[in-house]
């Protein structure tokens, strides 16, 4: 379930489940987002720019933000990138839907997902950071 974080210029939503704790938000824009800080997340301390540009580091989706000031949506981008972590997970980037075999979509992945390759995750087909708990090499 996403929560929402918003301010006057950007609204921030979060998704903990998809969340893999890559720590880009964290180093890109600490004053937004401090993980010992409640609310972790604080959209009021940056401008939007700087927002939306940290987020979209986020490789999981985690993260996802809408302009509330008319700036700019989120880039989606045009092709689709697959990029193997080393020791970790597939980072999907672009306009590649996943879907169950059943044929249902998955709605927690959008244009950014991280895909377990380790086989360990809870969350399949979404990596949850097991990888680096069990070892696995890749």
């Amino acid at each position: 379930m996403r929560k929402t974080y918003a301010a006057k210029e950007i609204s921030i939503t979060y998704d903990a489940r998809i969340c893999i704790h890559a720590r880009r938000c964290v180093e890109g824009a600490p004053e937004v987002f401090d993980p010992q800080a409640r609310p972790w997340v604080a959209p009021g301390k940056a401008d939007a720019d700087k927002i939306a540009e940290v987020i979209a580091r986020c490789p999981t989706g985690a993260l996802r933000y809408e302009r509330l000031d008319g700036g700019p949506l989120e880039p989606v981008p045009p092709e689709v990138t697959l990029t193997l972590e080393k020791d970790g997970p597939i980072y999907v980037r672009g306009p590649m839907p996943l879907t169950e075999g059943n044929g249902n979509r998955y709605e927690d992945a959008s244009t950014r997902y991280a895909l377990c390759r380790c086989g360990g995750s809870g969350n399949k087909p979404f990596c949850d950071g097991t990888h680096r708990t069990m070892g696995f090499e890749g």
